[in-house]
């Protein structure tokens, strides 16, 4: 069964496959730029490999500087 994070991916997916080399995408009826579309893609794919497990919860933890 699909999650509401997999479901947002693949619409992003598709947006970003339809209006390649466009400025401005429309997305439910609002006007978006097209690297706030990206950002939002990259943000889904985060939440969805989350989901999966397969992406710690942080990045990476600095210990230096003690």
């Amino acid at each position: 069964m699909a999650t509401f994070a997999d479901t947002m991916l693949a619409k992003y997916e598709t947006l970003l496959q339809t209006s390649a080399g466009l400025d401005t995408v429309s997305v439910d009826g609002q006007s978006v730029r097209y690297v706030d579309v990206e950002a939002k893609y990259r943000y889904w794919k985060r939440e969805v490999a989350r989901e999966k497990n397969q992406r710690p919860q942080a990045a990476s933890i600095n210990l230096g500087g003690f």
